[in-house]
């Protein structure tokens, strides 16, 4: 078992198609009903991307845990959580968009985890998404920046609700410009690459680490 402290950040390119080896390798490992609601995605992107999302949550917690026989269940709001191990007050989420998977952990609290590839949108869900505050410090800024703006809050919206810290019904609901929503709540905004923000928000310790992790790591 490997040491951590506060919040383990993993960054999982998804990459070509796995080769039938790797993909007979990881579905092994996954239990019936996890192997059944995988094959019920029609693209093969979408397929891979359930996959190792479920392969690099065990991985993650068999390695910075002392849980080894990982069991992943989701509650009746679809957010996975690991059972079997009482010892363990830890939480984990999972996000993909684009060309990336990531998964955050913690020792114990809560935490939250977006990325979010960044491509044009139209004001119709800019406006949905942000709240009047927020909309108004976008305006605000040179228009070539608006959009990487408009991401970057989207993602922490959407890392802060994922904490199920919140108390809102929906994370267009938050507003980012009220400090007193961060008033027990740690935040981090990442760049994986130029077109890939994350945010990471949650409540425990201070320190953030990030890995980025290669597939064959996790066979």
């Amino acid at each position: 078992m490997l040491k951590f402290n506060g919040v383990q950040v993993f960054a999982l390119p998804i990459g070509p198609p796995l080769a039938t080896f790797e993909w007979e390798q990881y579905y092994a490992k996954l239990s019936p009903v996890e192997q059944t609601k995988i094959l019920q995605y029609q693209q093969w992107q979408d397929r891979q991307r359930a996959l190792l999302g479920s392969i690099i949550s065990r991985w993650a917690i068999q390695h910075l845990t002392a849980t080894q026989d990982v069991q992943i269940v989701r509650n009746e709001h679809g957010r996975p959580y690991a059972v079997g191990n009482d010892d363990w007050n830890g939480d984990f989420n999972l996000s993909h968009s684009g060309d990336w998977l990531v998964m955050a952990l913690t020792k114990n609290g809560h935490v939250g985890i977006d990325v979010e590839e960044i491509k044009p949108v139209t004001k119709e869900v800019m406006h949905y998404a942000m709240t009047e505050n927020e909309i108004a410090g976008i305006d605000e800024i040179v228009e070539p920046l608006r959009l990487i703006k408009f991401y970057e809050l989207w993602t922490l919206k959407e890392a802060l609700f994922k904490t199920t810290l919140c108390p809102h019904p929906s994370p267009h609901l938050i507003d980012t410009t009220d400090e007193q929503v961060f008033q027990s709540i740690s935040t981090q905004l990442i760049y994986l690459d130029e077109r890939h923000p994350i945010s990471i928000c949650w409540d425990c310790a201070p320190h953030i680490n990030l890995t980025v992790l290669h597939r064959h790591q996790l066979l």
